[in-house]
């Protein structure tokens, strides 16, 4: 039988939009539970990719994992040519910014340990994943990536329509912004937790080949890495598929069982 957990709260981690906001389930005040903290994706400017596309896969995590802790963050998005009314027109760092003072907050207000969590990202927002990994402070124990975007200029090269989403997202300077981005999450990468690659061959939008570059990248680095590409689901579905939830389920079985070694 599927536990029940509480739904969850809005919250806002910031005051300088109106998206900088998350979504809270907090199931357990111990200091030292395991958090799942999901980025979502979109190309940095979707308006329709939120914190609620986490949704899902959170909730099937919970109905196993009672007191885990989870939140879903949304942040500021970059404009997109279809929704002008929306008025949104944050650029690189904003997106990262968010997510880091998103962190910050479920730090300082609810003791949540990076070491003890589980960063999640979903396309853009697995780039995201490693940039705030790559952060002050202690690495996630595990960074899983979900048909994520890790290589700006190897993305423009296989899709060189994708130019105008890296250009909205990172001014025409994109490509040097790319190159400190990668200089920095590489470097913070050394000494990391563990990573988990996932990606899909139903994916319509990338292929593999950001998930294998991104591989060889951080095991150079000396990061465990762990490739899952037997994934069903287009580039939004795999989030309500099941190998999602039991890659996550399997990486905190794991820190679990160390845990139990170190006591």
């Amino acid at each position: 039988m599927a536990a029940t957990f509480k739904p969850p709260q809005e919250l806002p981690y910031g005051r300088a939009h109106p998206l900088q906001t998350l979504d809270l389930y907090h199931q357990n005040p111990d200091p030292d539970a395991y958090w799942v903290v999901f980025i979502h994706g979109g190309a940095w400017r979707d308006p329709k990719m939120t914190k609620s596309s986490g949704h899902p896969f959170i909730h099937s995590l919970l109905s196993k994992y009672p007191h885990l802790n989870a939140a879903s963050i949304n942040y500021r998005l970059s404009p997109h040519p279809l929704y002008p009314s929306n008025g949104n027109v944050a650029k690189h760092p904003d997106h990262v910014d968010d997510a880091r003072l998103a962190l910050s907050f479920l730090q300082e207000r609810y003791s949540m340990k990076r070491e003890k969590s589980v960063f999640v990202g979903h396309s853009a927002g697995a780039y995201m994943a490693f940039q705030i990994d790559a952060g002050c402070g202690a690495a996630a124990a595990v960074v899983v990536g979900v048909e994520g975007v890790y290589h700006l200029g190897k993305l423009v090269e296989e899709y060189a329509g994708y130019e105008v989403l890296t250009e909205g997202a990172f001014g025409r300077e994109w490509k040097e912004v790319d190159g400190e981005v990668l200089v920095e999450v590489e470097d913070g990468g050394r000494g990391g937790g563990r990573v988990v690659l996932m990606h899909s061959s139903q994916d319509e939008l990338l292929s593999f080949e950001q998930s294998r570059y991104w591989a060889g990248v951080l095991r150079g680095r000396g990061r465990v890495v762990r490739e899952v590409y037997d994934v069903v689901g287009n580039h939004s579905g795999v989030l309500e598929g099941v190998e999602l939830v039991e890659v996550v389920e399997e990486e905190l079985k794991g820190l679990e069982a160390e845990a139990a070694k170190g006591s």
